[in-house]
């Protein structure tokens, strides 16, 4: 296994041990959040699908924009479609091909189920206890700088 990383140099950021392609990759995992995106940037991706599907239906594009508007439009498709797909596998959404006649292709509209709403509740509760370290973080910040 030891033999499959390459040395890719330091970019600037030291040295990084990511693999594969995409924002960040070249950035090992403890780097990325000086990269194109945070590692907490990913971390919010999951409840803010989940909290995205509690007010309306949507598709994969519709949720892609709503990222977007959250200044995470870096995000892969993929990336999304796959947590989609691993959401519905294990019920917390449930997806059915959307009623409306398109231009396009007939697309997946996903919806929360029951079990995705209980998800969304233990999702905030964390997002609570995460928005009380990073306060804390930001005062010891702050208390050094002063």
């Amino acid at each position: 296994m030891q033999d499959d990383i390459k040395d890719i140099g330091t970019n600037g950021y030291g040295r990084g041990l990511g693999r594969g392609r995409g924002p960040g990759r070249r950035l090992g995992r403890g780097m990325r959040w000086m990269g194109d995106y945070s590692l907490m940037d990913v971390r919010l991706i999951e409840p803010a699908l989940l909290a995205f599907l509690n007010e309306e239906k949507m598709h994969g594009y519709g949720l892609l924009d709503k990222l977007a508007s959250l200044g995470l439009e870096s995000i892969s498709p993929s990336v999304v479609y796959r947590i989609l797909r691993e959401f519905e596998e294990i019920g917390l959404v449930q997806s059915d091909w959307e009623d409306e006649r398109t231009q396009g292709p007939p697309r997946r509209v996903y919806a929360l189920t029951k079990e995705g709403r209980s998800a969304l509740k233990r999702a905030e509760i964390s997002l609570r206890e995460t928005v009380d370290r990073i306060k804390m973080i930001l005062q010891s910040i702050n208390n050094q700088n002063e």
